[in-house]
């Protein structure tokens, strides 16, 4: 009987970093001996890799195991160009089954007008066509009700349980960041000793202020132009988080803003912005009030000079309390 084909290239791609870091670590358990896993591991980053090392990753043999697997960590970044894309492609075609390789893009292929158009990216398109040698997966994050059922599981699989309603809230103080979630459940469950079911004034008394409660404090005090509290609630997540975090927070809670805007002007309320947006309705609900204070004209510039400000920083010729705190003076 002829033998299954295992697939040689692993495709993980999404918004869920949690299951996608989850998925690879499970192909690194099934490389055998755990003395051996680092010996037959090669991790890359696609942001600074030479195609050279990913060829000598590929070619290696196994040491004491069936198989070696590389992790192409961002491989869009080297593969957007052409002829980069075009040898990448062509290496992975010629692995031998003994040479895994996943490739991990910690973002959606394709935005959600694309992907509602049915278009699809040439990377989904070109895994499709190799069949079995290639497994594609995408992995997205859970959000609004979603999220509170992820959190139900989740606490059910490490042997606990939460209520429905303390579930929600957790959802909603998480917002989209599913490991802090994941922090919180275990938290909460050793709290109650995995005896009893985790309840509201669980969570109220013990998941510490996320940021997401001053993001909304900060976009409240730009919509009602308080200049002096919007810099002072900024500066107050920057002294507690990781700066390109909490940036990336207020590019996100304005790419909402924007959308719901468009969606509140088309006359759909609260339910539809949690539907289409896949938030919680807790979040929608503020969300809606906030678009409000906003003309669309004003966010369509306010949301481009954040991609502005984004870009700079990457690049390095901005940072970000400076270059917030001049948009703060623009908007107010």
């Amino acid at each position: 009987m002829e033998r299954e084909q295992k697939p040689v290239v692993y495709v993980f791609y999404g918004d869920d970093e949690l299951a996608i870091s989850e998925s690879i670590a499970e192909l690194k358990s099934r490389l055998g001996d755990p003395s051996t896993v680092e010996l037959n591991l090669t991790t890359l980053d696609g942001r600074s890799l030479s195609i050279e090392e990913l060829e000598t990753a590929g070619k290696s043999m196994p040491f004491l195991a069936e198989r070696r697997l590389t992790v192409l960590n961002h491989p869009l970044a080297y593969m957007h160009i052409g002829s980069n894309r075009k040898r990448v492609l062509a290496f992975l075609e010629d692995l031998p089954e003994q040479n895994a390789i996943v490739l991990a893009e910690y973002r959606p292929l394709l935005n959600p007008k694309d992907k509602r158009r049915g278009k699809s990216h040439w990377l989904e398109e070109w895994g499709n066509a190799m069949g079995a040698k290639v497994y594609l997966r995408e992995f997205s994050l859970a959000r609004g009700n979603q999220l509170t059922e992820w959190i139900l599981n989740r606490a059910r699989q490490a042997g606990g349980e939460f209520e429905p309603k303390a579930a929600a809230l957790l959802a909603s103080l998480a917002g989209e960041d599913v490991r802090l979630a994941d922090q919180e459940i275990t938290k909460l469950l050793t709290f109650v000793n995995f005896e009893r079911p985790v309840v509201e004034a669980d969570v109220n008394d013990l998941t510490a202020v996320l940021p997401e409660g001053d993001i909304f404090e900060f976009v409240d005090a730009l919509g009602n132009r308080d200049q002096k509290k919007a810099v002072r609630v900024f500066h107050r997540l920057l002294a507690d988080q990781d700066q390109l975090r909490i940036f990336g927070m207020v590019v996100r809670q304005f790419r909402l803003l924007l959308l719901s805007r468009e969606i509140l002007d088309q006359n759909g309320g609260e339910k539809e912005i949690a539907r289409r947006l896949k938030i919680h309705p807790y979040v929608s609900r503020k969300i809606a009030s906030q678009a409000r204070h906003f003309p669309q004209a004003k966010l369509d510039k306010i949301y481009h000079r954040l991609l502005d400000i984004d870009s700079g920083l990457k690049t390095g010729k901005m940072n970000v309390d400076l270059s917030v705190d001049l948009l703060i003076a623009e908007i107010t």
